[in-house]
């Protein structure tokens, strides 16, 4: 896949890219390819298939949910997926992408600079320590982190009331909703989407779930990330 494939298959998912916003793809692309023989940022190294499997992925989102003038945290971003991309065609969203591996920050601080992408702010921590950025997310967005019950707890104490965790998912998103009902539950928040799709070279098969938060959540949650990651809920 090519940048006019990449800009044809999201007008065909009604999703409008301007070449100005392609050229900013390339540039992306460039950078990471570059910065990858250092750092190990992504085990997808080839061009082709970083427009496909990262840039057209993460871009999926946007014919599901409009972020325009939303306020966005991606956790465990990496090397900005699907942070970068979607503050690329959201330019009047704001987007905040967390991560703890000092490498990835610094990669990120460069193609923020790079790109200059003014709508975009990066923090360096650890999910569960952002205690200081509780309930303030009109969406939380997480691609191939975590166990959706374990996004769950990490994510819903940092939307506000009616916002939402987006958890990009493979094909099993089904059986990881049905092992979250108790996380639900107790983190006060329910199913309000799930959306199946294919990449259409590779012809893999991708999900977005979407949870809402209904409910101010209790102030136990998330508990230490130990706990949470030996006894999820």
């Amino acid at each position: 896949m090519n940048y006019l494939d990449l800009q044809k298959a999201l007008l065909n998912e009604g999703i409008k890219v301007s070449d100005n916003q392609l050229a900013l793809f390339q540039q992306y692309s460039s950078l990471l390819i570059s910065w990858n023989e250092k750092f190990n940022l992504t085990a997808i190294t080839d061009e082709q298939q970083i427009i496909e499997k990262h840039f057209l992925d993460s871009l999926f989102l946007a014919k599901y949910i409009n972020l325009d003038n939303k306020k966005v945290l991606d956790i465990g971003t990496g090397a900005g997926f699907p942070g970068i991309p979607l503050a690329i065609i959201f330019p009047n969203a704001s987007f905040y992408l967390s991560d703890s591996n000092g490498k990835k920050i610094t990669f990120l601080k460069e193609v923020v600079k790079e790109l200059n992408l003014n709508n975009v702010t990066i923090i360096q921590s650890r999910i569960e320590e952002m205690n200081k950025y509780r309930n303030q997310f009109d969406y939380v967005s997480a691609r191939a982190l975590k166990q959706l019950n374990i996004l769950i707890e990490l994510a819903i104490p940092l939307c506000k009331i009616n916002g939402s965790l987006i958890a990009y998912k493979g094909p099993n998103y089904v059986d990881e909703i049905d092992l979250s009902k108790n996380a639900l539950k107790q983190l006060d928040a329910v199913i309000d989407n799930s959306y199946l799709y294919s990449l259409p070279e590779s012809q893999d098969k991708r999900s977005i779930v979407v949870v809402k938060k209904i409910k101010a959540t209790k102030h136990r949650y998330p508990r230490n990330y130990s706990l949470i990651a030996t006894k999820p809920l």
